[in-house]
């Protein structure tokens, strides 16, 4: 039995939420970073979700997914 090792690097995606109004009228966003193979397979894993993605520190409603290119 051979055992091959693929190296996958993963991409950067920043996540964000619809924009809400605060109590002082500012607006405000959910934003994270979350890292998958592709952006179909984090998509994947947020339709799975009801559209909603939730990590360790933060839960939403993704509104906008953009990959961030370093």
């Amino acid at each position: 039995m051979i055992n091959t090792w693929i190296e996958v690097e993963m991409k950067k995606f920043r996540l964000c939420s619809v924009g809400l109004l605060s109590k002082s009228g500012d607006g405000k966003a959910a934003m994270c970073v979350a890292y998958a193979n592709s952006l179909a397979d984090l998509i994947q894993d947020i339709e799975s979700n009801a559209g909603w993605y939730a990590d360790t520190d933060c839960a939403f409603k993704v509104a906008y997914i953009e990959e961030v290119v370093e």
